[in-house]
C-alpha cells in the first residue's frame, strides 16, 4: 500500500497538476495526504476536491512527519507540490525498488523547462546524486520513497532543521536500510526557485548547505532567505512532460558518449555493493529491515 504525502503552503497554482498526475498513475496510490501549513489561497479546498486527506502541517519536515503519522501505507512517497510525475512513475519506481531490494530511494530529476541552462543544472545535480549514492547519500525532498517501518525506525525527519533536512533524512535512513537512486524514472520538477533567485545565487546557497552537510553541521539557522510557500507561478508550463521529452535530444549537441544522460545511465548501472578501502561496510549496511515491531 502506497501513501503519497505532500507538504504545502499556498500551492494553489501547482497542486492541481500534481493531484491530476497522481490520479492518472498506472499504479495509483491508495491515499494522498496533503499536510498544509496554513495556506490562504485555497490549497486545502483544492486538495479535498481531488479526494486527498488534509492534515495540519508546517515547514517541509514538519509536514512530512505529520503526513506520515496519518498515513496507512507500508510505503511512503514524499513529493512536493511542484512536481508532475508521468503516468507510469509509481509503477516503474516501485518495480525498480523491488528489483534492487531498496528500503529508501530517490530518483533522477528533470526540469519542467525547455531552457538549456536549466537542463544542464539538473543533469549536474543528477550526476552528483549518483556519484554519492553509495558514499554519502543525498535526496531532494521533492521525491523520496521509503518503507514506513524505516521511516519510523529513524524517527522521521528532523524538524529542527531549516535546510538539508532531506539529506539528513536519507543519510540516517541509509544506516539502517538500503538506499539507491532510481534510474528507470525521472521526476519532472518546476524551476520556480531558479527563476525567482537566479542560477548562480541559488547555486551558492546550495554549495553553502553542502559544505555544512559534509562537515556534519546541522542547519538550524540561515544567513539568507530561503522561501517556503511564497512562490510565483512559473513562467514555464508545469505539465506536458511528454512534449518536453521530445525536445530533450536537441537541447545540446553532446557527442553520444559524453551526453550527460548517457553518462548517468552508465553510472547508475554500477553494482550496488562497492568495497571502499576506507569503509568496512556500505552506509546502507547488510541488515534486513524489520517488518514488524516484533522483529526489532
Amino acid at each position: 500500500m502506497v501513501s503519497v504525502i505532500i507538504p504545502t503552503l499556498n500551492e494553489a497554482a501547482y497542486l492541481p497538476q500534481l493531484l491530476e498526475a497522481l490520479a492518472r498513475q498506472t499504479q495509483p496510490p491508495e491515499e494522498v495526504i496533503v499536510a498544509d501549513a496554513g495556506s490562504e489561497d485555497g490549497t486545502p479546498e483544492i486538495a479535498r476536491a481531488w479526494g486527498a486527506r488534509v492534515v495540519p502541517g508546517g515547514r517541509p519536515a514538519v509536514g512530512r512527519n505529520a503526513g506520515a503519522r496519518a498515513a496507512r501505507g507500508t510505503w511512503l512517497v514524499f513529493l512536493d507540490a511542484d512536481v508532475v510525475p508521468r503516468p507510469d512513475f509509481l509503477e516503474k519506481a516501485l518495480r525498480e525498488i523491488e528489483a534492487r531490494r531498496l528500503d529508501v530511494a530517490t530518483c533522477l530529476m528533470e526540469p519542467l523547462s525547455p531552457r538549456p541552462t536549466d537542463r544542464v543544472f539538473h543533469e549536474v545535480a543528477n550526476g552528483y546524486l549518483l556519484a554519492l549514492q553509495w558514499i554519502s547519500p543525498r535526496a531532494p525532498g521533492f521525491c523520496i520513497l521509503v518503507r514506513r517501518a524505516l521511516h519510523e525506525a529513524i524517527g522521521g525527519f528532523d524538524e529542527t532543521l531549516v535546510l538539508a533536512e532531506d539529506h539528513d533524512y536519507v543519510r540516517r535512513a541509509a544506516r539502517h536500510g538500503r538506499f539507491g537512486v532510481l534510474t528507470s524514472v525521472r521526476i519532472p520538477v518546476s524551476t520556480r526557485r531558479v527563476e525567482e533567485e537566479g542560477v548562480f545565487p541559488l547555486l551558492l546557497k546550495y554549495l553553502w548547505a553542502e559544505a555544512h552537510v559534509w562537515a556534519g553541521r546541522p542547519i538550524r539557522s540561515l544567513p539568507f532567505d530561503y522561501a517556503f510557500g511564497h512562490h510565483r507561478p512559473s513562467s514555464c508550463p508545469c505539465g506536458d512532460a511528454e512534449k518536453e521529452e521530445e525536445e530533450k535530444e536537441s537541447w545540446l549537441a553532446w557527442p553520444p558518449a559524453l551526453h550527460p544522460q548517457s553518462m548517468i545511465r552508465r553510472m547508475g548501472s554500477r553494482p550496488a555493493r562497492l568495497l571502499w578501502p576506507w569503509r568496512r561496510t556500505l552506509p546502507s549496511g547488510d541488515r534486513p529491515l524489520p517488518t514488524s515491531s516484533g522483529d526489532r
